[in-house]
């Protein structure tokens, strides 16, 4: 592993965003620009060869804590607060045309879900009710049919929650309680059997950490913990049901912010010593990163929104 690299920042200072992956591109969604109750339409797009984030047309409705996922050429944005209320809001990017519509609404409004994706329906997973109660509901959208069904709830009511997918498992990853407390369960989805269960925890309770999955290990970095807000980054091996705590940390610790795994360009280094990896051709070559972006920070005990993105590499050996 590398120390974090800094990376171009986003175009607007953010925090309780999401993202999505969609054609290789990584969409950062929405959010707050100064605190709860501050939402933005804005949605950027980042160009992890050239280290570029550009403006893509924004949602018709400016939110903050919503989910997001990509199915067959499109983009979903699903729930999320809009003056600080929960809303069933569903909305849909085709980047072929440029422009968003409006989707199927969610089956009740859900604010701070999380979302995944098992061969091609997105299940959309926890967050807070219309009465910003934390839910375990779970509803999966099958974008061919246009239809919304419940599905077996979690164990766990939660919201701030973050949802990874590896080998058509959903993994769901932390979160806030209605107490306030922040979780370190984690429960697994089998969708075929419609099945949960619970695996190994987190080290640190978090909510709304960065998630990626890289090379089928899923990376949690930063969140907001019992202390504030976190610097460390975890990584869990399904095959072993283990979490890692990476000595590597991050340069401002934060929450409310996204992350995905990406592929840097070729002229990017180590960053320290400028040499270049061979590439073998094999999406091992050192060049897959977990890319994080915006948050918020406590700055006097107040939030501010961050526009910086910072990038870690994944090398072979781990």
């Amino acid at each position: 592993m590398n120390e974090w690299m800094p990376r171009a920042s986003l175009n607007i200072a953010r925090g309780g965003l999401t993202d999505a992956v969609l054609d290789g591109d990584v969409y950062a969604i929405g959010g707050f620009t100064t605190g709860f109750g501050a939402e933005h339409d804005s949605v950027e797009v980042y160009d992890a060869r050239r280290d570029r984030w550009r403006l893509a047309p924004p949602m018709p409705t400016a939110r903050g804590n919503s989910a997001a996922a990509a199915v067959r050429d499109r983009l979903y944005v699903f729930g999320g607060f809009v003056t600080a209320k929960t809303v069933d809001t569903v909305e849909v990017f085709d980047p072929h045309k440029d422009r968003w519509s409006t989707g199927r609404p969610l089956p009740g409004a859900r604010g701070g879900p999380g979302a995944g994706v098992v061969r091609d329906r997105i299940y959309v997973v926890g967050g807070f009710d219309v009465d910003d109660v934390a839910t375990n509901a779970v509803d999966v959208y099958d974008p061919r049919a246009d239809t919304w069904r419940a599905v077996r709830p979690m164990a766990t009511k939660r919201g701030l929650l973050k949802v990874a997918s590896v080998d058509d498992f959903l993994y769901a990853i932390g979160g806030r309680e209605d107490s306030g407390a922040f979780v370190s369960t984690v429960e697994q989805y089998d969708a075929k059997a419609d099945r949960w269960r619970t695996v190994a925890p987190l080290h640190h309770g978090r909510g709304n950490p960065a998630v990626a999955v890289v090379r089928g290990r899923v990376f949690v970095v930063g969140g907001a913990g019992e202390g504030g807000a976190l610097r460390t980054t975890e990584v869990y091996d399904p095959a072993t049901d283990r979490w890692e705590v990476l000595d590597v940390l991050l340069p401002t610790a934060r929450g409310s912010f996204s992350g995905a795994h990406v592929r840097l360009g070729r002229h990017d280094d180590d960053g320290r010593d400028g040499r270049h990896d061979n590439d073998d051709h094999d999406g091992r070559d050192g060049r897959d990163a977990v890319i994080v972006f915006g948050g918020f920070e406590v700055v006097a005990g107040e939030p501010v929104a961050l526009d910086r993105a910072e990038a870690l590499r994944v090398r072979r050996d781990g």
